[in-house]
């Protein structure tokens, strides 16, 4: 009797260790949603930048993943411009609000991956950062370079110099940094 219950608390402690450690899959509808909703993001953030006199866009990222199989480019920033012949590039990152004055915007991986990005290439990365409202038109905007960014996280305060109510605003960024 005493076999059967050491088979069984081994049985059981197997198959806690294997729903413990599963990864929790996305449904891939949820999938479906997030990726739309950064494709509007990223859709919008083209329209500004790119209607401003003497930035052109370079490219976009594809953001290809299936079955295990991902692009290298998904590494580096989303969009690719040129200011003034001069190569630039920005991650899009929309959220719903602030949640006690700060939200999250990359896991510490991403971010050294547009670190990387950014020395190899020689080229400046900025982060929009929308916020509110929706992808496609969010209620605040900011536009951040990238050695403001440290942490995964960011607080409302600290960006608030990077806060973009108008074009002159994001040419003025641009210009600066």
């Amino acid at each position: 009797m005493a076999i059967l219950f050491l088979i069984i608390g081994i049985l059981s402690l197997g198959i806690s260790a294997y729903f413990f450690t599963k990864k929790p899959e996305i449904a891939p509808l949820e999938i479906s949603a997030q990726k739309q909703k950064g494709d509007n993001f990223e859709n919008y953030m083209i329209q500004r930048l790119a209607k401003q006199d003497e930035i052109q866009l370079v490219g976009k990222v594809s953001d290809y993943y299936q079955n295990g199989i991902t692009a290298l480019e998904n590494y580096e920033p989303d969009l690719k411009f040129k200011y003034k012949n001069k190569p630039f590039a920005v991650e899009c990152k929309w959220r719903n609000a602030f949640k006690n004055g700060k939200t999250d915007w990359a896991k510490n991986r991403q971010i050294q991956n547009y670190l990387n990005y950014q020395n190899t290439k020689k080229e400046k990365v900025y982060v929009a950062l929308g916020i509110g409202g929706k992808p496609e038109a969010p209620e605040r905007l900011y536009l951040i370079p990238l050695y403001r960014l440290t942490l995964e996280f960011v607080t409302e305060d600290y960006i608030q110099e990077f806060v973009i109510n108008d074009d002159a605003e994001m040419l003025k960024i641009l210009n600066k940094n």
